[in-house]
Parts: structure tokens; C-alpha cells; sequence
């Protein structure tokens, strides 16, 4: 585990709920998600413009944090996830990345996106 004193951001981790299209598939709604805040380190990786068709600020970020519980059930982000912190919004890319100590899990490692404009 990271030492809470190295985890200063608060990021709120959303997963959505889900429901039942008109086809009897089971979909994502985020209108009924969930919101857990998490202790963590963001920083950001890289970042770009796209300007050819329209003017967006491209960034990619890394998340690290701790396994968390709640109700008893050990949760982490997944790639329906998104990733709220400091009034941006950020897209979970892939499954989370698992650091191992040698005795267990050591913490996650958790690849972001955001886009604006």
C-alpha cells in the first residue's frame, strides 16, 4: 500500500449502473451511477492540440491508488469508469495495472484521458 501521505489528490471514481435496453441487452446508465472519492496521485503524461478540425486540448494522465473497499467488497476502476478531480473530467483507458510487492497487491496503476473542446 502507498502511504496516505504520498496520495494527496481526493478523486471521485464514478461507475455507472446499468439497465435494460429495448433489446434485452444490459447497458451502461449513468444515471443511476455510483461515486466513491479515493485517495491518489494524478499527474499528467502527455498532452496535445488538435486544431485540424476543431480546437481540443488532448491530455493523458497516470493515477495511482490503493485498493479501496466498500461494503466489504474490495473495488478498483474499470474501463466504464470515469475519474473526477479539480473540475476535469477523465476517461479510464484499459484495465487498471496491478503493482505487486512481493508478498500482494501494492497499489493500481490506472491510465487516464481527458479532452476539452
Amino acid at each position: 500500500m502507498i502511504s496516505d501521505d504520498l496520495l494527496p489528490h481526493v478523486v471521485e471514481v464514478e461507475h455507472p449502473g446499468s439497465k435494460t435496453d429495448r433489446y434485452g441487452n444490459t447497458v451502461d446508465d449513468w444515471s443511476a451511477s455510483t461515486r466513491v472519492e479515493v485517495a491518489a496521485w494524478l499527474q499528467q503524461n502527455t498532452g496535445a492540440e488538435d486544431t485540424e478540425r476543431r480546437s481540443a486540448q488532448i491530455g493523458e494522465w497516470l493515477m495511482l491508488c490503493n485498493p479501496w473497499t466498500t461494503g466489504g467488497a474490495e473495488l478498483t476502476v474499470h474501463g466504464a469508469a470515469r475519474v473526477h478531480w479539480n473540475g476535469a473530467q477523465f476517461e479510464v483507458i484499459g484495465p487498471p495495472g496491478p503493482a505487486y510487492e512481493p508478498a500482494a497487491l501494492h497499489h493500481f496503476e490506472i491510465r487516464l484521458k481527458t479532452v476539452e473542446g
